[in-house]
């Protein structure tokens, strides 16, 4: 008999979505609690499984008490257990709650900062839960290094709950790498801190961040809700996303190139949301609205005279699908090049406006003059001087080498000439 869990972690219970646009309704973390326990209590799953951060704050306190009480109460009565841990945000309101609720069903894992396990057993099938709390708002040293695997029974699958910050070494939020994991003996690990879902390791042991149940800003872009994990003949399987988040944000990039009217805009604008939009198919089905940060791209005549057709798409545009979401602009930005059409011609021109189409069309014949030499070498060099500024030296550890500053140089540069051949051109026409 399989054993299924619903697991989630940084609800932030006492929070409301961020970045809609006026109209839009308001939506808040108490919402998708509901959600995730009636997903529970539907779905007819045996735990719960939440890595910290639940409520935001202390002053969170009696916003969070009244939806986190009601949760635990309708759980428990479905026979269903919860596993919970706490976060840097919610280390001390968290076990305040808990307590004053006195609900057997309810287990706060490693309270205090010291580990804790319990074992929980459906029929045929077992499974062991190790957690730690936060026991203060910072934790710089890893609890992982103090993981005691006398208390881990090896034939019995093993899941872990902790609110950690994985792979940035010098975070306040308790800071944990794949080696500290790989000791545990544990066979999953359902991390809480991080809102974006992300998969950090794939097996032995399977690491991930279910992320936050609800997008609660247009900084988590994405398909977001708790996930469902079963136990079935001693093995744990992967995660798979329920949809619950009745908001969704995303980034979109829409080519204008050709739109010389206001209404040819408008279409091309309102018909590309659209068909975005209807892709995510069945993810939809539960999203009141989804709001997008546009980026119109692409090549005109006019750049200027898009942004200003353009300018009432963010906040005022709302359009509905045919399944009842409403689709929202948060943001608009803009990466049009001008229209230059005689840019072969320009470039024989001994003027600031022939230079410029010399370097465009040198680059895009993958050619070389001296003056796009000396650009590039400019370039390369405030490059490499960026990167030693101390601000950045943290960065270093954490990406490749660039092994195509040159080509990010030529692309830089190709913009920038567009760009400044566009405005001169709309200069001399004016």
């Amino acid at each position: 008999m399989a054993i299924k869990i619903l697991a989630a972690g940084d609800i932030h219970l006492g929070l409301k979505v961020t970045g809609l646009s006026a109209g839009a309704g308001e939506f808040s973390a108490r919402d998708i609690w509901k959600r995730m326990v009636d997903r529970a209590v539907l779905s007819n799953v045996d735990i719960v499984a939440l890595s910290g951060d639940i409520v935001d704050r202390d002053n969170r306190f009696f916003e969070a008490v009244g939806p986190l009480q009601a949760g635990f109460r309708r759980l428990g009565e479905h026979n269903i257990r919860v596993f919970i841990v706490s976060g840097n945000h919610d280390f001390d309101v968290l076990p305040q709650i808990i307590k004053a609720g006195s609900h057997d069903n309810v287990k706060l894992l490693g309270e205090g900062g010291k580990w804790e396990f319990e074992k929980f057993v459906k029929g045929n099938e077992a499974v062991q839960f190790a957690g730690w709390s936060f026991p203060v708002q910072h934790v710089r040293d890893s609890p992982l290094k103090r993981f005691d695997t006398v208390n881990i029974d090896p034939a019995i699958p093993g899941v872990g709950i902790l609110h950690a910050d994985f792979g940035a070494g010098d975070s306040p939020y308790n800071p944990v790498s794949l080696a500290d994991f790989a000791i545990t003996g544990m066979d999953t690990w359902i991390l809480g801190h991080i809102h974006k879902p992300q998969e950090l390791n794939i097996s032995d042991p399977y690491i991930f961040y279910p992320g936050s149940p609800l997008a609660l800003s247009s900084k988590e872009t994405g398909a977001q809700g708790p996930v469902l994990i079963t136990i079935n003949n001693n093995k744990v399987g992967r995660a798979e996303r329920a949809f619950l988040s009745p908001v969704r944000f995303e980034n979109i990039s829409i080519d204008i190139s050709g739109c010389e009217s206001e209404e040819a805009l408008r279409d091309t604008l309102v018909s590309g949301l659209l068909d975005r939009s209807l892709s995510f198919g069945d993810e939809l089905q539960v999203v009141s609205c989804i709001s997008y940060g546009l980026m119109l791209t692409g090549t005109h005549s006019n750049p200027a005279l898009v942004e200003s057709w353009s300018s009432g798409m963010k906040d005022d545009f709302s359009h509905e699908t045919g399944g009842g979401t409403m689709i929202l602009v948060h943001g608009t930005d803009y990466n049009i090049q001008p229209e230059v059409s005689n840019i072969r011609e320009l470039a024989r021109q001994n003027s600031p406006a022939g230079i410029l189409a010399r370097t465009i069309v040198a680059i895009e014949d993958g050619e070389e003059t001296e003056f796009l030499k000396n650009l590039l070498a400019e370039w390369n060099e405030n490059h490499r001087e960026m990167n030693r500024k101390e601000i950045y030296l943290h960065l270093q550890k954490m990406r490749l080498p660039d092994d195509d500053t040159d080509e990010k140089g030529k692309q830089f540069i190709l913009t920038e000439s567009k760009r400044l051949l566009g405005n001169l051109l709309q200069q001399k026409s004016e």
